[in-house]
């Protein structure tokens, strides 16, 4: 569906021309930062707008296909409700909060399938079953590769994250080893040595038939702040005929000497059981 045929009515739910997606064609899952809590994909239209104030969120964010964004909501009256709607698409999803809070962070999880493009995303919140107004966001996807897996992070900030993944070999694939021998390929580097192409998201995959089976460490590292005084970001790792799995967390001030902080070590495939020679004869 083309995004110029997307229309917002007024000040009301989300509308489209022509038959719309669901939300879960482009977003198939949304949690808060830690993922302790789901949202659930409600069908049929979002909620129309009420008078309450809209929620603050950045203007721009970006993500890849495969990836996550982390967005920040805010507002100045407490909500426990948050709604995630794609302007013209159908359903929406609802992230329920325990309790009242004035500011959330919420992860937008990308299909892996989304083309390269930007997402007219909607974010409202409101409390005992009224939605305020509903704000705006460009979430620009980048195309990148995927497969058996795909290894991501995004971040906010100016600054430069780097993502390293050590494959089954303990070979490490990051900036200065881009490919490596099983087949592992950085094809996302962003803002390299504070030279900033506000991309903020890198990734690491193993096409389809490649990915070698064993045990992958993933470590992200704090490599320049560039500048900026924080950076909060999110890692995404696919594994084929597995769920994602999205690891949290931030960067604040200067990098220290080793900023490098191990994120997960996950298992792809099933290694075969040894058998002992006599079994063998």
């Amino acid at each position: 569906m083309a995004f110029a045929a997307l229309v917002l009515a007024g000040c009301g739910a989300p509308q489209s021309r022509g038959r719309p997606s669901s939300v879960a064609h482009y977003f198939p899952r949304v949690t808060t930062a830690n993922a302790e809590l789901t949202a659930v994909l409600r069908t049929g239209t979002p909620p129309l707008a009420g008078s309450g104030a809209a929620p603050e969120v950045p203007a721009i964010a970006t993500a890849v296909n495969g990836g996550s964004a982390q967005v920040a909501l805010g507002s100045a009256a407490e909500f426990t409700t948050v709604i995630v709607a794609v302007q013209g698409a159908a359903d929406y999803w609802e992230l329920t909060l325990p309790a009242g809070i004035s500011a959330s962070d919420v992860v937008l999880g990308v299909s892996p399938n989304a083309s390269e493009g930007i997402i007219p995303v909607l974010y409202g919140i409101g409390s005992g079953g009224t939605i305020g107004s509903y704000a705006a966001q460009n979430l620009h996807v980048y195309r990148v590769g995927n497969g058996d897996v795909q290894v991501s992070v995004s971040w906010t900030g100016a600054s430069d994250v780097d993502l390293h993944v050590y494959d089954p070999s303990g070979e490490k694939i990051y900036f200065a080893n881009l490919t490596s021998e099983s087949g592992g390929t950085l094809d996302l580097d962003s803002n390299a040595g504070c030279a900033i192409d506000n991309k903020n998201n890198e990734n690491i995959v193993w096409p389809t038939g490649l990915a070698p089976e064993g045990d992958y460490r993933v470590v992200v590292d704090y490599w320049d702040d560039c500048g900026v005084p924080r950076s909060d970001y999110v890692v995404t790792v696919q594994v084929k005929g597995q769920e994602a799995q999205i690891f949290s967390g931030s960067f604040v001030g200067e990098p220290a000497p080793e900023s490098e902080v191990e994120i997960t070590t996950f298992t792809y495939g099933r290694r075969p059981v040894p058998v002992r020679p006599e079994m063998a004869a």
